[in-house]
């Protein structure tokens, strides 16, 4: 087995799991590629001694057959190794060692037993849908594709914008607010699930359009096709600029540009064990459904 390594923040409280971890797969014979910022590590040495490096999307398409990546961290590290795995279809695994880590499926406690069901093939694959960006300037993006969402905000906290939305053309809405989010089903319960906007199944074919704390009170989230052209255009009181973040990655753009958002050409292939499921995910981590009534019902059918 061939499994590329990815951890984005390193803490002395995740070190002993870290190194324990990564001593387990290599006694499991497991061929670690190893993300360079491992490398500077000094408790990692040893371990990792002789593997692979890689550090960007064309380093890791060099090598060939790697069967997993692990993510080691929360969200934001997997939505990084996203960008990292691009079109490459590698199948990805998120460990947790931050707090919630919604899209991670292995924990500390349990990462031992849940490597076996891996290596059993006990799992399924998900496979996560991802926005592109284009625009009709030249701006200093790093990245083009979101696994969360695109969003767009005033520059200035106390400013509101007026964002201009059409859907294949046809005008939607001017939302004047603090900001726009357009979301995937993954993103749905993320940045969009804090400002108002529908749980989504991560198999559902749509987006979400979910406005930031909007100055009407007849303006909602409004779910649309992931095959529509969601076209935006920003006005920004008092400046001529304004904030686009495409997931953990944000800059300052002119007002003069236009973004067309459209459902990204490849997915993100992500491990489900069979021992969870989305519902049972959002239980957990966001607290979903928890009602005093539950807990008295299965005291009752005891």
């Amino acid at each position: 087995m061939k499994i590329a390594v990815f951890y984005r923040k390193h803490s002395d409280n995740d070190k002993e799991f870290i190194v324990d971890a990564l001593q387990f797969l290599k006694n499991k014979e497991v061929e670690l590629i190893v993300h360079e910022k491992l490398t500077n590590k000094p408790y990692l040495e040893e371990i990792i001694q002789n593997c692979n490096v890689f550090s960007t999307h064309e380093e890791l398409k060099q090598i060939p057959n790697i069967d997993f990546l692990f993510s080691f961290g929360g969200d934001g590290s997997f939505i990084a190794a996203s960008k990292l795995v691009g079109n490459l279809n590698i199948n990805m695994v998120g460990i947790n060692t931050g707090r919630i880590g919604f899209l991670t499926t292995i924990t500390k406690k349990n990462f031992e037993p849940q490597f076996q069901m891996l290596y059993k093939k006990k799992f399924t694959i998900e496979k996560r849908k991802l926005l592109h960006l284009n625009t009709d300037q030249d701006l200093p993006l790093e990245n083009v594709c979101a696994l969360n969402d695109i969003t767009v905000r005033a520059t200035e906290e106390d400013s509101v914008c007026g964002i201009e939305v059409c859907l294949n053309g046809i005008p939607v809405n001017t939302y004047w607010a603090d900001g726009l989010i357009v979301a995937t089903p993954t993103g749905s319960t993320a940045y969009s699930l804090s400002c108002g906007g529908s749980i989504i199944h991560p198999a559902s074919c749509v987006n979400i359009i979910t406005p930031i704390a909007s100055h009407s009170l007849n303006t909602r989230p409004i779910i649309v096709n992931e095959n529509d052209e969601i076209k935006i255009k920003v006005h920004s009181r008092g400046t001529d600029k304004f904030s686009l973040a495409i997931d953990n990655e944000r800059i300052i753009a002119p007002t003069s540009t236009t973004l067309i958002i459209k459902k990204e050409e490849f997915e993100i292939s992500m491990v489900r064990f069979h021992n969870t499921d989305f519902f049972s995910v959002i239980r957990e981590k966001l607290l979903w459904g928890i009602d005093l009534r539950n807990t008295i019902k299965q005291r009752l059918f005891r």
